[in-house]
């Protein structure tokens, strides 16, 4: 059996108040909708689920309505033009991660946590800290800070959002008005402080109102968001710069990058261990602070944060046979109940780690001829033989109206046949890969 050297001592101190050269990253999801499409009930009733698993400072969401009287305005139309955004519903998560539609996977809130979990962990190299909104004047401040030394935001803005809650039974976290500002951050440690204020407009309810201010590159890209909604007392995060879905060689013992704890709320005593959902045999889950002190993953070892204070870990994993082990670092005390950071590691090579090994599989080309008429070709390039992948094709309402299946794909490019369904009106369409975070594309069908 092997062993790995294990240091306990009553409170592990070691590595408090040390520096972290990051922060927890707050996913911004944006809900492009109307109040006359049905599909973005849907919409709506799926984004509950991430809401429910999640507090105000790992994800926040926004609602943009366009074609809906007295929830929409020409700025907030211009967020639509600014994503590009034609079917609805379209929710955009940090201004990358597109999901549209209302077909599978979105009722139940499958597709939004898929894309949640990309960024549940993630590092941000800024922090945003609000100081003062006044929910009668709209008077919105905070500060900016960039904690990563090696990160440059070049042409980076911050957008300030406006948005009021529960407008009626139907409607909340809408946005209201917008603003914009260039943000200037040079220097590691460097702070920008703003201070913006919306108008307020006398029929919105006070009581009702909050902000958003997030931080969006030119590509779209958004770094780093926050909001006036109130935080849990007991508030602790993780992060980290590196994958948690792993990729090991086999027979290769395992020391991670260090991932960071953030007590993000009051001081708490907490216990900590490795939990194992499944894993080959053979396999030890251990972890190591970064005093070099070691401890046997199964034993619960106390911890002591403070308000702000953080501390890091790394895996030290004992590898066994091959194929795939899924675990998590489990942090937990009677105030806080249990937080979880998951991790996943896949042998190189197994069968089990082509969905970690492969990010985009599959990448959807321009469909020919454009209108279309009784039929058109569309091209699918793949970067490995596929069995099946599945087209969906949703009508201007983000109603998915028609699906068809590619088989045997080979490496390279592959042209594939489509028929409209009798069924359908001319009109505007858009096809996506099914499953795919990828925006859809669209075409214009001319009988």
């Amino acid at each position: 059996m092997k062993y790995i050297s294990l240091v306990l001592t009553l409170l592990l101190l070691g590595s408090l108040y040390a520096v972290a050269p990051y922060v927890p990253y707050t996913v911004l999801a944006e809900d492009f909708g109307s109040n006359t499409c049905g599909g973005c009930v849907v919409a709506w009733e799926g984004l509950q689920v991430p809401l429910s698993n999640t507090h105000n400072g790992e994800f926040i969401l926004a609602k943009l309505y366009t074609q809906s009287p007295g929830l929409t305005s020409p700025i907030v139309l211009d967020r639509f033009d600014y994503y590009e955004v034609i079917g609805l519903p379209a929710v955009i998560f940090n201004g990358k991660i597109r999901v549209n539609g209302s077909g599978e996977g979105i009722a139940d809130g499958s597709l939004y946590n898929a894309a949640i979990n990309q960024f549940r962990y993630s590092s941000s190299p800024l922090s945003m800290n609000v100081t003062n909104f006044s929910t009668t004047t709209g008077a919105f401040s905070g500060n900016i800070v960039k904690v990563s030394p090696a990160v440059e935001l070049p042409g980076a803005k911050v957008v300030y959002y406006l948005l009021e809650d529960n407008i009626s039974a139907a409607e909340t976290k809408v946005v209201r008005s917008i603003l914009y500002e260039d943000l200037n951050l040079t220097d590691v440690r460097s702070s920008f402080n703003f201070n913006k204020t919306f108008t307020i407009d006398p029929t919105w309810n006070p009581a009702n109102l909050w902000a958003i201010a997030t931080v969006q590159l030119p590509d779209k890209a958004i770094v780093q968001s926050v909001s006036t909604l109130p935080q849990p007392t007991h508030n602790l995060r993780a992060a980290m710069d590196w994958n948690n879905n792993i990729i090991g060689l086999p027979n290769i013992d395992y020391l991670s990058q260090p991932f960071w704890v953030f007590n993000q709320g009051v001081a708490d005593n907490y216990t900590m261990h490795i939990e194992v959902d499944s894993a080959p045999d053979g396999w030890y889950f251990n972890y190591c602070d970064e005093e070099g002190g070691c401890y046997t993953g199964s034993m619960d070892v106390p911890l002591i944060l403070g308000a702000g204070e953080t501390t890091a870990f790394h895996l030290n994993l004992i590898i066994g046979d091959a194929g795939v082990a899924n675990f998590r670092f489990v942090i937990s005390s009677p105030n806080l109940g249990s937080y979880s950071i998951p991790f996943r590691y896949a042998m190189e090579g197994s069968a089990n780690s082509d969905d970690v090994l492969v990010e985009m599989p599959l990448q959807l080309g321009s469909m020919y001829p454009n209108p279309v008429n009784a039929s058109a070709a569309l091209t699918l390039r793949s970067n490995k033989n596929v069995a099946v992948a599945n087209i969906d094709v949703f009508n201007i309402k983000g109603q998915k109206v028609q699906s068809l299946s590619a088989r045997n794909l080979v490496q390279g490019d592959n042209s594939i046949s489509f028929s409209p369904a009798s069924s359908l009106p001319n009109g505007i369409y858009f096809y996506k890969l099914s499953g795919s975070d990828a925006p859809a594309l669209k075409f214009i069908l001319l009988k």
